[in-house]
């Protein structure tokens, strides 16, 4: 997300607000801090242990992560990490209510955030707030398994603009809103009562002038020779991913196990390197995922090794992007294969990173970028037997079918990079705002709260409709 993220506000410049990444007391976390880099103030905010772990770790990644990727036999669901998931949307809202000024757009980015558009609306903000789900949406028979469902369908319907990666995203959350939920669909358009929700499809990028320049500097240079000198003449198979369950890292390791038996004849003559950067590692579901994966590594080494030769080299680690554009230069196949994602920007960077004698991209069909990547090697992970045949066809592809396919694949990243995704979606947020907003009237302690909404966020300050402890009124 941040591949996307940084480069696109780094042009128009804004307040970047988000969690510090650490922990702090109750009464310090609610001080936020903020510094500038460039044209960007970087504003954030501590949370407390509990909020960590009921807030990010609990509701935002072991109910919403598993939902929105259609795993529901992970999804866990209690009330309390339900309410700390709309307590920490309203610090947010708070901390960023006294920074908003006339004329300002808000964009809300991914699942953690859903309900903090809705309160900053009871705070009196008039002005145009959009949301961009970087994960997929889920079929409405799966997202309403979620008790509270309903609930954050009407934290939605506070968002002048909801975005996202392909249309079959965009169909499931159309028809979560559909189910119960009275309302009227008009071009993708849905209104309840005074609530008016537009929905877009806005196939996210990278900077892809930034991957090329990378691949050459000195330092991605540095990362080929060294890995040059580890693979020798054999060709190498790429594998980058946080270690989720949801990327596919263990059936991607039976599908290359499944090579090795299939087609022995490549014994000697290629290796995996597949980079796991470490990722939630709290929480027991990925701790299991670790473990699983290096057992998996030492089994498949162990079976196949030979003293000058080790078939997966595993990093459990991370790199930067300039390291990363050295890996991608160097491998022959770039195999990203999660079971769902919502697009995986590692297929576009791995296209950005190339040259003139180009590799091959393998790529799920379960993620956003397959639908935008017609050219790579389309394959389906639950099936070891026919990716393991779709990997033998992409390293003894002749280079001519390789230049051509990554030719239309590297138009399609330059024409869909991160600016591209952002001007789009900020274009259709600010010209669907109306010549004025009506008056409305928030409740509060039995009082009312005047705010009188007029374009582009131009409202009179009230009161916050909270009490001094967080809670609503």
């Amino acid at each position: 997300m941040v591949t996307a993220i940084y480069p696109a506000l780094r042009e128009k410049g804004g307040i970047w607000l988000g969690w510090s990444g650490k922990t702090a007391p109750r009464q310090l976390s609610l001080t936020a801090k903020n510094y500038l880099k460039g044209n960007i103030e970087f504003l954030t905010i501590d949370f407390t242990e509990s909020e960590v772990e009921n807030y990010y770790s609990g509701f935002s990644n072991r109910t919403l992560w598993p939902l929105v990727h259609s795993f529901p036999t992970k999804v866990r669901m209690k009330d309390e990490e339900y309410k700390a998931y709309n307590r920490v949307n309203r610090k947010f809202a708070e901390v960023l209510y006294p920074h908003l000024q006339p004329g300002d757009i808000i964009w809300v980015q991914d699942y953690h955030l859903i309900p903090l558009g809705m309160n900053l609306r009871k705070m009196g903000w008039g002005g145009p707030i959009g949301f961009f789900l970087h994960t997929p949406f889920p079929p409405s028979e799966i997202f309403w398994i979620l008790p509270w469902a309903r609930q954050m369908l009407d934290d939605f319907m506070c968002y002048d603009l909801v975005g996202f990666h392909t249309e079959k995203f965009r169909e499931n959350f159309e028809s979560s809103l559909s189910i119960d939920f009275e309302g009227k669909y008009e071009n993708h358009c849905f209104r309840k009562g005074r609530e008016n929700l537009k929905t877009g499809v806005y196939p996210i990028g990278i900077d892809p002038q930034s991957f090329r320049e990378w691949s050459v500097s000195p330092k991605a240079l540095k990362q080929v020779n060294s890995i040059g000198k580890y693979i020798g003449d054999r060709a190498m198979i790429l594998g980058v991913d946080r270690l989720d369950y949801t990327k596919g890292i263990v059936e991607r390791l039976k599908t290359f196990e499944r090579f090795l038996e299939k087609y022995p004849l490549w014994k000697r003559r290629v290796s995996l390197i597949q980079i796991s950067s470490p990722s939630r590692t709290r929480i027991t579901e990925y701790i299991n995922q670790k473990r699983q994966v290096e057992m998996m590594v030492g089994e498949i080494n162990g079976r196949f090794a030979d003293a000058d030769w080790t078939p997966i080299s595993y990093l459990y680690r991370s790199y930067d992007q300039e390291s990363l554009a050295g890996f991608y230069r160097s491998a022959n196949i770039c195999f990203v294969s999660p079971l769902r994602d919502g697009m995986n920007l590692v297929a576009k960077e791995y296209v950005a990173s190339q040259s003139n004698n180009p590799g091959v991209l393998v790529l799920s069909r379960f993620c956003g970028a397959a639908e935008y990547m017609k050219e790579a090697v389309i394959v389906n992970p639950y099936d070891l037997d026919g990716t393991a045949r779709a990997l033998k066809l992409a390293l003894e592809m002749p280079q001519n079918e390789r230049k051509s396919r990554w030719i239309s694949l590297m138009e399609r990243v330059e024409r869909n990079s991160a600016k591209a995704w952002r001007d789009r979606f900020l274009s259709d947020l600010t010209s669907r705002q109306p010549d004025f907003y009506p008056d409305i009237t928030l409740e509060t302690d039995g009082k009312s709260l005047d705010g009188v909404m007029v374009p582009f966020g131009k409202t009179r300050k009230t009161d916050l409709p909270f009490d001094k402890n967080g809670a609503e009124s």
